[in-house]
């Protein structure tokens, strides 16, 4: 027997199909105007995974070019230094190199590294991942956001993978102890490549997270 709420689904799913299909010649698929970074669910889940591990930011830190999250830390009393990493020298980086082989760097360089959306962009992640337990001092922390979905493909520099928590607790194996996070659910999923804001969204179902349907994954790692 069929129930009231199947029906209804049905008829939801219809409906959304429908008005899917209309946002393909309405919707123009692009950031706000004037706004950077915006204000996309992923950016509000990356702070949110952020604030969860704030104290954990501490001694010398870096994070990958653009420093979005250094004011957020710029309290921190335990922090002594800030570097800002690039893959080439650009204006207001103190650190260059590609993370899947930074010889230029010397081992426990750091003590926190923040990596929010960068695996994505690097052929080869695993080999990242390494670099960075190398470049830790022993107890230092890596905070590492990547993501499920996102809007469309992103060429800069490069655009390679999408992550789950299975990969994300296989590239950090290696640490002495990781905790994995999931952030979103299926409806900021659905949202993502229509450009969909976190204002576009009750706050409630933004904060809503599902495991087996996030918007992004994060991983915080010990040494």
């Amino acid at each position: 027997m069929i129930s009231l709420r199947q029906v209804l689904a049905h008829g939801y799913k219809s409906a959304l199909g429908r008005l899917l299909a209309l946002g393909l010649s309405v919707n123009l698929f692009d950031y706000p105007p004037g706004l950077w970074p915006p204000s996309t669910p992923a950016r509000h889940y990356i702070d949110e995974f952020l604030t969860i591990y704030q104290n954990h930011v501490r001694g010398r830190c870096v994070e990958f070019y653009p420093a979005l999250y250094r004011e957020k830390f710029a309290s921190n009393a335990d922090l002594s230094s800030y570097d800002v990493w690039n893959v080439t020298p650009t204006h207001g980086a103190t650190v260059y190199g590609d993370l899947q082989n930074a010889h230029n760097v010397p081992d426990e360089r750091f003590d926190t590294i923040i990596c929010t959306h960068v695996l994505c962009s690097l052929e080869r992640p695993w080999l990242a991942v390494k670099e960075m337990h190398r470049l830790l001092t022993p107890g230092g922390a890596v905070l590492c956001t990547n993501p499920a979905v996102l809007q469309k493909y992103a060429p800069d520099p490069s655009d390679c993978w999408r992550f789950t928590r299975d990969s994300m607790a296989m590239l950090f194996s290696d640490f002495r102890r990781t905790e994995i996070h999931s952030f979103g659910n299926a409806a900021t999923v659905s949202g993502s490549p229509f450009y969909l804001m976190t204002y576009h969204f009750p706050r409630r179902v933004l904060n809503m997270h599902d495991e087996d349907c996030p918007s992004v994954v994060a991983a915080a790692a010990w040494k």
